[in-house]
């Protein structure tokens, strides 16, 4: 069993629950997901299967798309409304044109430092075991893009807006950061992660549809084949190569007006493996990961 899972994940579940759920119920092994959804969150999820998991890297590095819900008046020590309230004010003067203004500043590459109460690592612990003993300690920027933020709906001290953005990029770090920018405190309430690689909330299926699916054999309406799941530029080489591609030696292929780093690389009729030009110089390809 091989392929791509687009999985709603519910509040409460940690990304580990859900891979340990599906695991279960499919009766497989090699299980895993690309990119870490809080436990505190809902939305997309994607979970790799069987030979899949060689592609939660390609996935992981996606851009990400969520509905985020920004409170102000309030600052928490974890930056969500599940934290312990740190600062506030009584009034929150902030009109619609504010809201907009901020919202429109934090478009484009920025250097985001992560919250404490997060995963990342730092010689060797991660910020949140730091947070757990009291020890609040220099982190370090990380660069992010928001690609999009749009505003939908704004009502009283609350926010409610959609955000594109890449890889690592910490939504309770953002409304903190909007609440700052605004002159106020803010903190992160609902968040729905809407997508994820291509894989939208509206395409995604609960962990008890899945079941229902997998006992009624009828998994092939929600398993996506990787190729789908991760859209790379496809390089077809000829079948008189197959040995030798397999084997993990560079062979030559059509790859004229090929500008991507990295494709599919198909033959026989069928995907073989994720595929790199062996070099600059000439149209030979080889298997960076097999996915036979």
């Amino acid at each position: 069993m091989t392929g791509i899972l687009n999985i709603l994940k519910p509040t409460g579940m940690t990304s580990h629950d859900v891979v340990s759920s599906v695991r279960k119920i499919l009766n497989v092994k090699k299980v895993g997901h690309a990119g870490t959804l809080d436990p505190n969150a809902a939305g997309v999820i994607a979970v790799c299967i069987g030979k899949g998991t060689k592609l939660s890297d390609y996935l992981m590095n996606g851009d990400k798309e969520y509905v985020c819900e920004l409170i102000l008046g309030q600052s928490t020590d974890t930056q969500d409304s599940y934290g312990n309230i740190i600062n506030s004010v009584a009034d929150v003067n902030v009109n619609l044109k504010d809201i907009t203004g901020a919202l429109k500043d934090f478009e484009g590459e920025q250097t985001q430092i992560p919250p404490m109460y997060s995963a990342v690592k730092l010689k060797g612990k991660k910020l949140y075991e730091y947070a757990r003993q009291d020890n609040i300690v220099e982190r370090q920027g990380r660069l992010i893009t928001i690609k999009e933020i749009e505003l939908i709906k704004f009502d009283k001290n609350r926010v409610l807006m959609r955000v594109k953005c890449t890889k690592g990029t910490y939504m309770r770090t953002l409304c903190s950061d909007i609440g700052e920018k605004l002159g106020t405190y803010g903190h992160m309430g609902v968040l729905i992660r809407t997508e994820a690689k291509g894989l939208r909330i509206e395409n995604s299926i609960t962990l008890d549809r899945l079941k229902f699916l997998y006992d009624n054999d009828r998994l092939n309406e929600c398993i996506l084949p990787v190729d789908e799941a991760c859209p790379l530029k496809k390089v077809t080489v000829n079948e008189k190569y197959y040995d030798r591609i397999i084997a993990g030696n560079g062979v030559y292929a059509d790859t004229s007006g090929l500008n991507s780093i990295k494709f599919y690389i198909y033959c026989k009729n069928q995907l073989i493996g994720i595929g790199k030009k062996s070099n600059t110089t000439d149209n030979s390809v080889k298997i960076e990961k097999l996915l036979m």
